[in-house]
């Protein structure tokens, strides 16, 4: 839990042993290990990969915004493109992932029982081709892909770290 309302949660999801999957993992540490070269490592928590989406949405209560990263495919766009999408524009249609799954019904419940949940969620899916395929580490296509990823996370949300 955060210990002031001004805090930001990053969470990176994915399974570190099926290869691309595990972007969501790798990118959040970056991006909070980026941060803290800036200074901003104080307002921002990287928290550990929640078990479930109610998991996810329990892990939240406290923070003021949080950032969940995780793999998106999408056959139509890059490997490696950055897809922000608001936790609005999710309700009522399938999980981004596996990982999410829950996750609205956890955010709606904790709402509803008066506890404090992020005002400003942002959902970014890093498009990837096929990430349930057993292997250790991310494909030669991704990994190079890795620092434009970060920075756009970074760049393009600055309101998600600062408020």
């Amino acid at each position: 839990m955060a210990d002031g309302a001004s805090r930001t949660a990053v969470v990176g999801l994915g399974n570190p042993l099926h290869g691309d999957d595990a972007v969501g993992l790798i990118v959040a540490q970056r991006v909070y290990q980026s941060l803290g070269g800036r200074g901003a490592v104080d307002a921002v928590d990287l928290l550990e990969p929640p078990s479930s989406g109610f998991a996810l949405a329990e892990s939240l209560v406290g923070y003021q915004r949080a950032v969940i990263i995780d793999a998106l495919v999408d056959p139509d766009a890059d490997v490696g493109s950055v897809r922000r999408l608001d936790v609005s524009e999710c309700y009522g249609r399938a999980p981004l992932s596996p990982h999410t799954s829950g996750f609205h019904e956890g955010l709606a419940m904790a709402r509803a029982a008066g506890l404090q949940v992020p005002s400003v969620i942002a959902l970014h899916g890093i498009v990837v081709r096929e990430p349930r395929c057993f292997a250790e580490g991310l494909s030669r296509e991704l990994t190079s892909r890795l620092p434009m990823i970060v920075a756009s996370i970074i760049d393009v949300d600055p309101v998600a770290w600062f408020g």
